[in-house]
């Protein structure tokens, strides 16, 4: 998975844009929409909807390994590159990291925010006591 310190929660930005940066976000929405690619396809895709070098797009593909988000298959001209969690995965495993941080910082008032932001939501409500009840039976 994502190796913590190599995220940062951003409250305002929107999506998977609050954990990386617009360059990182654009590349792993690409990887997770159209699968394994060599950089250069990856560079001609993303430079499509603006200016960005070769090299950099190379750059953040090498950042992204590091965090645990981009695996590297092959060498040379045959070199791929792939998401290593599926979006999914990603976003629940940073919500989690945010959440589980918030609860670690702040106890009840990071608790009571959580309900209070869901209070006018049945389905989420619903489903917050269904997966409670669920981790209850499983301990």
């Amino acid at each position: 998975m994502v190796k913590k310190r190599d995220v940062q929660f951003r409250p305002k930005g929107k999506g998977v844009n609050q954990v990386l940066g617009e360059l990182q976000t654009r590349v792993m929405e690409h990887l997770w929409s159209a699968g394994p690619m060599a950089v250069a396809t990856l560079h001609r895709a993303l430079a499509r909807r603006g200016e960005v070098a070769y090299t950099t797009v190379a750059t953040e593909l090498t950042r992204l390994q590091g965090k645990g988000l981009v695996k590297k298959t092959g060498t040379h001209l045959e070199t791929r590159y792939a998401a290593a969690v599926s979006r999914e995965a990603f976003v629940e495993g940073f919500v989690g990291d945010v959440l589980s941080g918030l609860v670690g910082a702040h106890g009840r008032a990071a608790i009571h925010g959580f309900v209070d932001a869901i209070a006018g939501d049945d389905d989420a409500l619903d489903e917050t006591l269904r997966l409670l009840q669920e981790r209850r039976r499983a301990r």
